[in-house]
């Protein structure tokens, strides 16, 4: 389906763009039904010309029966136009279509790759269209250009949008992002940032970040806010995340970094936890292992934030998980077990074939589907995706772990307690907050090489408070009452910051998680009995600091926009956009 953009998003980055001018050259470059050529007609906006681009037929004669004088709809594929048009415009504005790299065809995907080619980047098959849309926005521009696009917030943090970032900072000389309190798009978790690009020529590189609470807040914005962007772009940083952050909790960032603090890369390797192809198989409680007689292959193993509750992961911990029915085993089958097993363990392997377990991607690649690779235990486990903060916990219960969790080998010669423990504080949840990414529903998610980025205060003096923490956590005392004592300690007496310095930290930690946690979601208008039209708020509840992960499924199934991807139809092969500015 397509999610239109709010009319007062459209109208703000008009008139943002033109700015008071008459003689604008306009590109949208996917103007779907034409929200942005219907707000320059209603508010009868002035400027030279508009060129609009629309891949699907029936959406760009929506978009020519508006009649916006001096304008022209083109019904075709923007990757081409992109790359055989001789024309260059003072500013190009949309809401790019979102689009995975798999539902490109052939075609498609060389034209894009066209794209950033003459961008001078590499395209990635991890790259959504909307990244192309920018990239492609950009190369249209005159010297002087402005660009403002909607478009997902993964901008700020994704991996596959970092050479764009780069791009971005050094093709623009003024970068603001403006992002919402709320959702905007109705029924959509999918939260979106304005980007509003501009090429002055001063030479500097400038980027600010501004927090509106919805579209409608938009048309109380001070432009002068736009005008004077105030933080230098760090052309060092791989995300943009630091920039919702104030200038001077900026420069008490940047001075950790400059301290040369170190972090958790330099004391482990993290890896991703076991890809078992099926978790929901290969873990299972005490009873399926004694139903179908599978004590040969049955082994310790955690996969749930619930089944975690202290920094250590003891033996004890295990066997209560087990005995309140938890799946706490995980069945590592050797090769020809199918054959050779017991009657339990040939009946368990054929329930699974019948299931068609071993039909799915991760299990048909393998010799025998049934025997999972990469068995290793680590020395500690980190939550990969959570609500209010990440689990970092040692496993003493030589547990294995599948991909709900991180695997954390620590190098030899660290502290294994006070390696946990050091992780406990404010900074360190601030720096976790920054290095990942969130997505539907609040959830904040860490990719090993992102954990490894964290920052630690590490010293071999933390080990003694590793107990009191772990007792704390087992106690549910409240976030406060925790990092209160552990700021103190570690960061206040141990790296000898000032009782200032640990409040920013906090306060940091607080701002990030909490414009993460506090969304209003924007609810499709529903019909009430008598015909009238009703849209109801719905507000991600914050929850106690340690039961909060409870409440979230571990089977969250990747890190993706909420809104489904475009699709072909058959037999015409054309795409249903998302999010597109119809």
């Amino acid at each position: 389906g397509a999610y239109y953009t709010p009319p007062a998003i459209a109208s703000f980055i008009l008139h943002w763009g033109i700015n008071g001018s008459t003689d604008a050259d306009i590109l949208e470059p996917s103007c779907g039904a034409g929200v942005f050529l219907e707000q320059m007609a209603t508010e009868h906006m002035l400027f030279h010309h508009a060129t609009a681009v629309e891949y699907e037929a029936v959406e760009a004669e929506k978009a020519r029966a508006i009649g916006l004088h001096d304008s022209e709809v083109i019904n075709s594929d923007f990757h081409r136009f992109c790359l055989d048009t001789d024309q260059r415009f003072n500013l190009v504005v949309g809401n790019p279509p979102f689009i995975r790299y798999q539902y490109y065809d052939e075609e498609q995907q060389a034209l894009a790759g066209e794209i950033f080619k003459k961008a001078g980047l590499k395209r990635s098959r991890l790259t959504n269209a909307w990244v192309t849309f920018v990239v492609g926005g950009s190369l249209l521009l005159k010297e002087t250009g402005k660009m403002g696009f909607v478009i997902p917030s993964e901008l700020l943090q994704v991996t596959y949008a970092q050479q764009l970032r780069k791009y971005l900072a050094t093709s623009f000389y003024k970068i603001n992002i403006i992002s919402f309190e709320n959702l905007v798009f109705e029924g959509v978790q999918q939260e979106v940032v304005l980007l509003l690009c501009e090429r002055t020529g001063t030479g500097e590189h400038l980027i600010e970040h501004i927090e509106v609470k919805d579209a409608e807040a938009l048309q109380q914005l001070d432009p002068h806010r736009l005008k004077l962007p105030t933080k230098q772009i760090d052309f060092h940083a791989d995300k943009w995340t630091y920039y919702f952050l104030d200038k001077e909790e900026l420069d008490f960032l940047n001075k950790v970094r400059v301290d040369n603090m170190p972090k958790i890369g330099t004391y482990a390797d993290v890896e991703v936890g076991i890809t078992t192809g099926s978790n929901g198989y290969f873990t299972v409680t005490q009873g399926v292992v004694d139903m179908y007689q599978l004590h040969e292959y049955a082994r310790p193993m955690v996969g749930r934030s619930v089944q975690v509750n202290s920094l250590c992961f003891t033996k004890a911990d295990w066997q209560q998980n087990l005995e309140n029915g938890a799946k706490a085993n995980l069945l590592v089958f050797t090769p020809g077990a199918k054959k050779n097993g017991n009657e339990g363990t040939k009946a368990y392997i054929e329930n699974g074939e019948q299931q068609g377990i071993n039909k799915g991607y991760k299990t048909s690649i393998r010799d025998d589907w049934y025997v999972i690779p990469s068995i290793k235990i680590s020395d500690a486990l980190f939550l990969r995706r959570n609500n209010l903060y990440p689990k970092f916990v040692l496993n003493d219960a030589q547990a294995y772990t599948t991909d709900t969790m991180h695997r954390v080998f620590i190098k030899e010669g660290v502290n294994r307690e006070a390696f946990v423990v050091s992780y406990y504080n404010s900074l360190s949840f601030a720096f976790a907050e920054i290095l990942g990414r969130n997505f539907g529903g609040g959830v904040l998610e860490l990719m090993p090489s992102e954990v490894e980025g964290v920052y630690l205060p590490y010293r071999e003096e933390n080990a003694k408070l590793f107990e009191k923490v772990d007792q704390m956590v087992r106690d549910k005392k409240t976030a406060d009452e925790i990092l209160d004592f552990t700021d103190k300690e570690m960061l206040q007496k141990g790296m000898g910051f000032f009782e200032t310095e640990t409040k920013m930290a906090r306060s940091i930690w607080y701002k990030l998680m909490g414009r993460r946690l506090n969304r209003e979601t924007l609810e499709k208008a529903v019909p009430e009995e008598k015909g009238e039209i009703k849209k109801t708020v719905a507000r991600v509840k914050q929850l106690n600091f340690f039961d909060v992960l409870q409440q979230y499924p571990e089977n969250i199934v990747e890190n993706a926009p909420v809104v489904q991807p475009a699709k072909k139809q058959d037999p015409d092969g054309k795409w249903i956009k998302t999010c597109s500015s119809a």
